[in-house]
């Protein structure tokens, strides 16, 4: 029985495969209809086939614009299919609603969706997957669909399906567009994009979302539809999914390019060949090269559309599309005309005009060609008749092609001196690039200014001035565009630029979070292998040891001394750290309290004169001396403020050495970094004088006064600086205590704003710390950020300073550096992102 069914399947599948839209086949399509109805209606089976015989009549249905039918069949289907698990109806169903949709970007994402399941590996799922001919339902009555659409959404709701709801929303949106109420469409599109975003479909919020752009822009609420073109390309970097984001990709780059952004347009476009070609999707591949062609030709970047055609035509000659590929060969001729390589041109004409279909159109395009040819060569006289031809044959064909053929052959008779029928085709340029509907800017721009030089030469004046106004008015909107539309484009680079930074922002944090598990794992393995090794012990000892209570006893203690041992080992760890950052604090000390001196001598000296003040107050107020007493009253007030500002002062001193000292809470400030280097190269320098009076270097600063605020944890970056400049005193004061004749110790800190990698890096705040000391040896360079390695006398240094500067500095997304020559000095670098 499951035979006879299928064998009327295939028969009937291969009368309905592709219907033709283009001949009166309604009787045809109801009685096909009808057939597989009843076929559907008789078959006795919940199975797999029934599934394929409803998503067919569903097409059926959607071929002959009985939407209601077709599209209940194809929730039919999807039911039936997940009460199956058959993952084959998933490709139908993706297919089913490619053919409700038309020809519109829905439609090409459920057909991608469809093949994309197909070609999984792990299904084996490519026998359900079919390319069909995706054509424009019409433009029909807008009213009449309007209605006919909206009793289905009303039964679909009932239905409680949310895609089938969102699919008939777009299209409700789109005829009250059409009707005239962008308001209405902006609602309608508002409900399916909500509906979308409940089932979490990436790609058709993407198109929901760019709908609703296109209509917020033609009822003039740009605001609105800038802040949703943001969202869009952030949607478009935070999306994971490969394919899916190629595929939006795609469409923004066709999006940009209607719009007139042809830069950005590119860019994007570029972005999507480039995933395509990792994807192995030569059919969008081929689609991206394509299209990428049209902004090219806009920049009137011909070398790039040549290049693209030759990379579009490798990709069709394998794709067993004759069309397509005469098509390319077609397209083809014009650009490399454009960069002077004729035999190219004519090579791709020759190839073009093996298409028989279009032989009368492609005679007058190679006619033109040649024509274009010879006028380039200044050959006005015998380029003409090319240019008639070619005139002759698109107005059989091709209207388009006419407002060129005019254009061409305005300028030969202009450069004829024959300017009476010049004029005659330039005003046929205008009049036939009007009728085409299109809106080339750049005819009009060139004929313009002919028809005006034309008319100035025959000395009319006023008709002269009115087409030299035109084309000034044209170039004057261009720039305006061009304007607009480069300003829009830079918003959106920022966009890409700053969600870029957001994710190698969080693959940074995930790098250092794998980074701290490793450690973790380490520590892990280590004690593992650690009780590993006391239990093999254990089990020796217990072989060996008829004495099980005495065997236990020993494993336990050898347990508990392990984990005292792990204990001590991370106390005695946590204490080098402390010690460090102590033993830095202590270096500081000095040059604190020299700091502090200078303030609290202040505060006692205007104590004095504020003590002295008052008594001569009291005097001139026992003389009845107001005038003189409230001058003095004034002194004693400015001196109290100097007191309270040297009083701030010191207490800022204070603070600053508190922070230091206190581990703090991790979180990052705005901080200035000159102001922290400065700082703490005083207090180095001051603590280090007041430790050793022979101490004495010079130091010299070379501070960007431009450089922002730096979100960084203060005191921590400060134990670095404090760090690399007490090591570069350290250096300096040890080789000018060798005696070298003419020796003068010296250290020099710099900062400015630099780039990652050159001039093409991520933006940083550079600071060097260098001397003039005896370097490093280069057997030591590569241990010098180790852990207890130092080259300090025994007793002078922990050996964890630069360990711990060059951790600090990377735990802020940053990096240090050494460079060092024996006998010349030493440079260390921190680079820290300016976020």
């Amino acid at each position: 029985m499951r035979l006879q069914y299928l064998s009327i399947t295939i028969i009937l599948l291969l009368f309905c495969e592709e219907p033709s839209l283009g001949q009166d086949t309604k009787s045809t399509y109801l009685i096909k209809i009808d057939s597989l109805h009843q076929l559907i209606d008789s078959y006795p089976e919940e199975d797999e086939e029934k599934v394929h015989l409803l998503n067919e009549y569903a097409r059926l249905c959607f071929y002959n614009l009985d939407f209601r039918s077709g599209l209940i069949a194809t929730r039919d289907a999807r039911l039936l299919s997940e009460k199956l698990e058959f993952n084959g109806g998933k490709i139908m169903y993706y297919l089913s609603l490619a053919v409700f949709r038309g020809n519109d970007n829905m439609a090409r994402y459920y057909q991608k969706q469809a093949e994309w399941l197909s070609m999984d590996p792990e299904q084996h799922l490519d026998e359900y997957y079919q390319k069909l001919n995706y054509k424009d339902h019409g433009s029909g009555d807008w009213g009449t669909l309007l209605v006919e659409f909206t009793e289905m959404l009303q039964y679909f709701e009932k239905q409680d399906d949310k895609e089938i709801q969102a699919n008939l929303l777009d299209a409700i949106s789109l005829f009250h567009f059409r009707l005239g109420d962008p308001e209405k469409a902006v609602s309608s599109q508002d409900r399916a994009l909500q509906l979308y975003k409940d089932l979490i479909l990436v790609y058709p919020i993407f198109n929901a979302t760019s709908g609703k752009v296109f209509y917020l822009n033609e009822l003039g609420r740009t605001s609105e539809a800038e802040k949703l073109e943001t969202e869009l390309v952030e949607f478009i970097t935070l999306n994971e999914n490969e394919n899916t984001r190629g595929l939006i990709t795609f469409i923004m780059g066709e999006i940009y390019y209607y719009t007139g952004r042809h830069a950005l347009s590119i860019e994007y476009l570029l972005k999507g060949a480039e995933i395509f070609e990792q994807s192995r999707d030569t059919a969008l591949l081929a689609e991206s090269y394509y299209r990428i062609s049209f902004p090219y030709v806009q920049l009137e970047m011909y070398d790039k559309v040549a290049e693209i055609f030759d990379r579009y035509i490798e990709i069709v000659k394998h794709q067993n599309d004759s069309v397509a590929l005469f098509d390319a060969y077609n397209r083809a001729v014009m650009p490399n005309y454009f960069i002077k390589d004729y035999e190219k041109a004519r090579k791709y004409m020759a190839l073009a005009l093996r298409d028989k279909q279009n032989q009368v159109f492609l005679l007058g395009r190679k006619s033109s060609l040649e024509g274009q040819i010879v006028k380039d060569q200044q050959q006005y006289t015998a380029a003409i008749p090319y240019f008639q031809q070619a005139l002759e044959s698109y107005q059989k064909t091709s209207i388009n092609g006419l407002p060129f053929m005019h254009l061409y052959l305005a300028e030969c008779y202009q450069q004829l001196g024959d300017f009476s029928k010049a004029l005659e085709h330039g005003l046929l340029c205008l009049q036939t690039e009007s009728e085409t509907g299109l809106s080339r800017t750049k005819v009009k721009l060139k004929i313009s200014l002919i028809l005006s030089e034309i008319y100035d030469t025959l000395g009319q004046q006023q008709r002269a001035y009115q087409y030299l106004k035109m084309h000034q008015d044209i170039r004057a909107e261009n720039d305006r565009l061009d304007a607009k539309n480069r300003l829009a484009d830079a918003e959106v680079r920022a966009i890409l630029q700053k969600s870029q930074k957001e994710i190698e922002q969080i693959e940074q944090e995930r790098i250092l979070a794998d980074q701290e598990n490793k450690v973790q794992r380490l520590w892990i393995f280590s004690i593992t292998g650690a009780l590993l090794s006391a239990i093999v012990l254990a089990l020796v000892l217990y072989r060996n040891n008829k004495n099980k209570q005495k065997a236990n006893a020993l494993l336990k203690e050898q347990k508990e001394e392990i984990e005292s041992t792990l204990e001590k080992l991370e106390s005695t760890q946590s204490q080098l750290i402390q010690s460090e950052k102590m033993a830095s604090l202590g270096e500081l000390t000095a040059g604190i309290a020299h700091e502090i001196q200078n303030p609290l001598n202040f505060v006692n000296n205007f104590a004095e004169v504020s003590e002295e003040l008052v008594t001569e107050l009291k005097e001139e107020l026992d003389k009845g001396d107001v005038s003189q007493a409230k001058i003095i009253s004034d002194d004693v007030i400015e001196t109290c403020k100097k007191i309270n500002h040297h009083g701030q002062r010191a207490s800022s001193i204070v603070k600053g050495m508190l922070e230091h000292s206190r581990s703090g809470n991790g979180k990052k400030e705005p901080t200035d970094i000159n102001a922290l280097t400065d700082e703490y190269l005083r207090l180095a320098y001051h603590g280090l004088r007041a430790k050793d009076k022979s101490f004495n270097a010079d130091f010299k600063t070379d501070l960007d006064e431009t450089l922002p605020k730096v979100k960084v944890i203060p005191q921590e970056i400060g134990r670095v600086l404090l760090n690399l400049i007490n090591n570069a005193f350290y250096a300096v004061d040890k080789r000018a205590k060798e005696g070298i004749n003419g020796y003068k110790p010296e250290l020099t800190i710099t900062t400015k704003l630099s780039h990652s990698d050159g001039n093409k890096g991520e933006e940083v705040i550079e600071i060097r710390v260098a001397d003039n000391g005896s370097g490093v040896p280069a057997d030591i360079k590569n241990k010098i950020f180790q852990p207890f390695f130092t080259t300090k006398p025994t007793g002078s240094g922990t050996g964890l300073g630069l360990s711990l500067s060059y951790d600090i500095v990377k735990a802020h997304g940053g990096t240090l550096e050494m460079d060092s020559k024996e006998g010349k000095g030493s440079e260390f670098v921190i680079h820290l992102p300016n976020n």
